[in-house]
C-alpha cells in the first residue's frame, strides 16, 4: 500500500475524532484536554497535508507521522474512558492523557516544524 493511501486512512480516522471533538463538551479541566486534543489533531492533518503535497518528503517522515498519530488516537480513546468508565477509576485515563499531552503531543509539533522546514526547502 502506498504512503498516500495510508495518509488517506489517517484522514478518515481523524473524521471520528473530529466529530468527537464538535460535540464535546469545554468547560473546565475537561475543556482544557478537548483543547489540546483539537489542536494536535489540526497539526496532525496539517502536516498530512503538507505531505501529500511532497510525496517524496512522505517517505521520509511517515513512522514519525504514525506515532503521533497514535498518540492522538490514544489521548482520545482515554478521554473517551474517562466519560465512561465509574468515577473511583477515572484516575487511570486521567493520568494516561496526562502522561500523552506531557511526552508525546510536543512531537507533533516538532515535526511539523520540520516538515513545514523540509516543504519549503524543497
Amino acid at each position: 500500500m502506498s504512503t498516500i493511501r495510508h495518509l488517506d486512512a489517517m484522514v478518515r480516522q481523524n473524521q471520528a475524532i473530529m466529530e468527537y471533538l464538535r460535540h464535546a463538551h469545554r468547560i473546565g479541566d475537561y475543556g482544557m484536554k478537548v483543547g489540546s486534543l483539537d489542536y494536535a489533531i489540526s497539526r496532525i492533518n496539517t502536516i498530512i497535508l503538507r505531505l501529500s503535497q511532497h510525496p517524496l518528503l512522505a517517505d521520509q517522515y511517515f513512522s514519525e507521522l504514525v506515532d503521533c498519530h497514535d498518540a492522538v488516537r490514544e489521548f482520545h480513546a482515554n478521554m473517551k474512558r474517562e466519560e465512561t468508565w465509574p468515577r473511583w477509576l477515572g484516575w487511570y485515563p486521567r493520568f494516561r492523557i496526562h502522561r500523552i499531552g506531557i511526552k508525546r503531543f510536543p512531537k507533533i509539533a516538532k515535526l511539523l516544524a520540520r516538515v513545514e522546514n523540509a516543504a519549503r526547502d524543497h
